[in-house]
């Protein structure tokens, strides 16, 4: 990474991390914690903000009888952060680590033995590749891939950014037989058995890893506090600094110009909210916008919709389900969510605002 995408990228970080004097606002990406003062608790409020993983911002908020216990869960956090996101990585190598980067280097020679939370990561996307008809595919590592490799060229040198072609786009998305992935469960090994397919896990594996990491936290006695990674948010349990226990989360207004930086605001309590939009990742080639995430229908980024966001009490599904609504039109995305009972914001290109009834009820009517 060059100089100048270094400084990028603090600015990206400066700008979702910092704090604005509206009943205490934590800035997260894709959405905010929003707490008024009205305080019913004897538990003390703790927040830490960790940056290296996952390349996004992670901001963790906990009330706890005190500081000590805040520490457990701010070291079980930052041990799991580190080892999903090895493990979990598509870009980079570590010592002693077989991730999902090595399952896609030996494609075609080997199968890879591999911790088995991967076996469970890869279980999970055939999963969720049956339950979208194919249009969140793992397999499509290569056509991602293509697009990946693109972006970053633009985003270093704008003047000549460019998008790939259409038979490039083709060539990439001709190896995405999810089936020639073998997991072999009982000698946790995963074997590409194409030598030209290639595992992206984009769309699903951070979700799925924080899904992890909040049963941790939970399981080691956290009952009250919310998890935020790049805009996934678990929120556990109830607000104990409220009397009806609910969290108010602000969701961003994916016109990033506007002076109102929310585009809703909902009051919430143990459950989770993902939001997936166009403003995220994304280069410009001749003043159009290339957002990350691709139509496999077309090979090029999804027209459909600006922003969606998804409330489900499971984090996993909400991820997988926030890009799989972003990819197919409102009719197919309101049946797919009444039948997975999730609450969704859409926003249109046209600022066109659509929500399920459910997601109405969580609206937050007037700022008390």
């Amino acid at each position: 990474m060059n100089y100048k995408k270094i400084l990028m990228s603090l600015a990206l970080v400066l700008a979702l991390t910092s704090c604005q004097v509206q009943d205490d606002i934590k800035q997260q990406q894709g959405a905010e914690v929003k707490e008024t003062t009205e305080t019913n608790t004897d538990l003390k409020k703790y927040n830490t903000v960790i940056y290296q993983y996952f390349d996004t911002v992670t901001d963790f908020l906990v009330y706890a009888k005190d500081e000590e216990e805040f520490e457990k869960y701010k070291e079980i956090l930052e041990k799991d952060l580190k080892k999903y996101h090895q493990l979990f990585n598509t870009y980079n190598n570590f010592e002693g680590v077989n991730n999902v980067k090595t399952i896609n280097e030996n494609a075609g020679k080997e199968p890879v033995k591999v911790d088995p939370a991967i076996i469970e990561l890869m279980e999970y996307s055939k999963y969720i590749y049956d339950i979208t008809d194919g249009k969140i595919n793992m397999a499509l590592g290569n056509l991602l891939g293509l697009w990946h490799e693109y972006r970053e060229a633009g985003l270093d040198n704008p003047k000549n950014a460019k998008i790939p072609s259409a038979e490039e786009l083709e060539k990439a998305a001709s190896n995405k037989d999810i089936n020639k992935i073998e997991i072999d469960k009982e000698n946790n090994t995963v074997f590409i058995a194409d030598p030209n397919l290639q595992i992206d896990i984009g769309a699903l594996g951070k979700g799925y890893a924080i899904k992890k990491i909040a049963e941790d936290l939970k399981d080691a006695g956290l009952s009250h506090g919310i998890l935020s990674v790049g805009g996934d948010d678990v929120i556990i349990g109830e607000n104990p600094a409220k009397k009806n226990g609910l969290w108010r989360i602000a969701i961003q207004n994916p016109n990033m110009d506007e002076e109102n930086p929310y585009s809703s605001i909902i009051d919430l309590k143990n459950t989770t909210v993902v939001t997936s939009g166009d403003y995220q990742r994304f280069y410009k080639v001749d003043g159009k916008v290339y957002h990350h995430i691709i139509d496999p229908d077309t090979n090029y980024p999804s027209k459909y919709f600006k922003s969606v966001s998804v409330v489900h009490p499971d984090i996993a599904l909400a991820d997988a389900l926030s890009t799989y609504l972003f990819i197919v039109d409102l009719d197919t995305g309101k049946k797919v969510a009444e039948e997975f009972d999730a609450e969704v914001l859409w926003i249109d290109h046209d600022d066109n605002v659509y929500k399920t009834e459910g997601y109405e009820n969580l609206e937050v009517k007037s700022e008390d």
